[in-house]
């Protein structure tokens, strides 16, 4: 049995995931974008979560399935947006050859391979390759029963990730965001986590009441906000860690319970192609805006996210009823 909640908390994370990239205007925008910051480490635990077995030799038959199916969806989004992003090219009237060939450049390979950067493509798409990495090292830590390891290492690498985002904003400093924004800074430590909270959920369950969760969720999206105003802009904020677990708890703790219907339908069906889809539609809606002279209305600057959200949503529902007939089609 699905559980409704967690699967409308994976939709309120999936439109949080569009708020970092599509923002409102103004400081508004950035206070939205701090609290949002939740997102992307709520994914990780999720993904963690769900690789949970208490056999070992069911994980490891599992584990091949997965890395193929996140393989698949990886590199059917990448070549994706490398056709889009030459589409977009051709339209702003930049040189479609060059951008190409920049991506081969040297430094720009061993960006993607040791940092999991897709910045010269699309940003977002990160996420899905460093899920990859996250994939295949819980496999080795598997295969080599280091669990006890890979769950000291938890908060050891959040504190380099802090560490490096902190001196990444100081003068001389080098640390560039894709340094602790991959796999191992940001995506693995909160996949373990994920595992981690499976292995112990009846424990968890018991002794702290869902109330307290939700105290912790409000506590969270509060301090992330804070702590903006007082560091200035960080890709992750110690507010989104508590927010990001708490908000995934919770989720988790009301398994069977019924949660809002149109987003658990949303949460359960169209979750990654909102993550995927929204800077394409995001770019839709720029040009649109372009052709009609209106980017730099105030109606334009704060429509524009929501807009995103609904037109990736409706998309996302239009390409699974393809997907379906085709699949029905194909079966005839």
């Amino acid at each position: 049995m699905r559980n409704q909640v967690l699967d409308s908390a994976k939709a309120a994370a999936a439109y949080s995931v569009v708020l970092l990239h599509i923002r409102f205007p103004g400081e508004t925008g950035n206070v939205i974008n701090a609290a949002a910051r939740f997102a992307v480490p709520f994914f990780f635990l999720i993904s963690g979560y769900f690789c949970y077995r208490e056999s070992r030799e069911a994980v490891l038959k599992r584990m091949p399935g997965k890395v193929k199916h996140i393989l698949y969806l990886a590199f059917l989004a990448l070549p994706f947006y490398i056709v889009w992003e030459c589409i977009q090219k051709g339209i702003e009237g930049e040189s479609v050859g060059d951008w190409l060939k920049n991506l081969l450049v040297p430094h720009n390979i061993e960006d993607f391979v040791k940092y999991n950067s897709t910045t010269p493509v699309k940003p977002h798409l990160w996420f899905l390759f460093a899920l990859l990495y996250c994939y295949l090292l819980f496999w080795a830590v598997e295969k080599l029963r280091l669990h006890k390891i890979a769950y000291a290492l938890i908060p050891v690498l959040l504190f380099c990730n802090f560490w490096m985002d902190g001196r990444s904003g100081e003068a001389g400093n080098t640390y560039r965001i894709m340094e602790f924004r991959n796999y191992l800074f940001t995506g693995f430590p909160f996949f373990m986590l994920g595992h981690f909270i499976h292995k112990e959920k009846g424990k968890l369950q018991k002794r702290v009441p869902s109330a307290v969760w939700a105290v912790l969720i409000a506590a969270g999206a509060g301090l992330s906000i804070a702590e903006y105003f007082l560091l200035g802009r960080r890709e992750l904020f110690a507010g989104s860690v508590i927010l990001s677990v708490s908000f995934f708890l919770f989720a988790v703790f009301q398994e069977g319970k019924k949660g809002p219907e149109v987003l658990g339908w949303i949460g359960a069906k169209y979750t990654f192609a909102i993550y995927v889809l929204h800077m394409a539609v995001g770019d839709i809606w720029k040009d649109l805006a372009l052709l009609v002279h209106g980017q730099e209305s105030n109606l334009y600057l704060w429509t524009r996210p929501v807009m995103v959200c609904i037109l990736t949503t409706l998309l996302a529902a239009v390409l699974n009823s393809a997907k379906g007939r085709i699949v029905k089609f194909s079966e005839k």
